[in-house]
C-alpha cells in the first residue's frame, strides 16, 4: 500500500512564504507547485498532488512534522538541501550516507522549513 497525498498544516500567516520555499526546495526531486484550489490550499507533485499545504485558521499553531521524500539521486538530495536552505530552512543534517537507518544504502539531507517542520529527502539503494 501507497499513501495517495499528505497535507502540512501550516500557520495562516506562513503559508505564502512556505508555498515559495517548497517551490524551491522540491524542485530538485521533481515536485511542483500543481493547483491551488483556493486560498491558503497548495498542491505539489509530479504528476499528482501528493503533498499539500494547508493554512490553519488564524490564530492556530502548527505542530511540527517530518516528511521525508523520495529522490532520484544523490545530486537531487544535495540540491535539495542547498536549495532549501537558500530558500529559508534552516539545516538539520547535511546530504550523506545515513548507515544506522535502513538495510539498504540511505542517502539523506535535511532541512527545517520556514515554520519549524522537518523536510528530508533521501534516495535509497544507490
Amino acid at each position: 500500500m501507497t499513501i495517495n497525498h499528505f497535507f502540512l498544516r501550516v500557520s495562516h500567516a506562513n503559508v505564502s512564504a512556505l508555498a515559495k520555499f517548497y517551490t524551491t526546495a522540491l524542485k530538485p526531486i521533481g515536485y511542483t507547485l500543481i493547483i491551488q484550489p483556493a486560498p491558503g490550499l497548495y498542491g505539489f507533485g509530479s504528476d499528482y498532488p501528493y503533498f499539500w499545504l494547508k493554512a490553519l485558521e488564524p490564530g492556530e499553531t502548527p505542530m511540527s512534522t517530518h516528511t521525508a521524500f523520495n529522490a532520484p539521486d544523490h545530486k537531487a538530495v544535495d540540491d535539495f538541501w542547498k536549495l532549501a536552505q537558500e530558500a529559508g530552512g534552516k539545516d538539520e543534517g547535511a546530504p550523506g550516507l545515513r548507515h544506522d537507518y535502513s538495510v539498504s544504502p540511505y542517502y539523506a539531507a535535511f532541512v527545517r522549513d520556514l515554520d519549524g517542520n522537518v523536510i528530508e529527502a533521501v534516495c535509497l539503494g544507490k
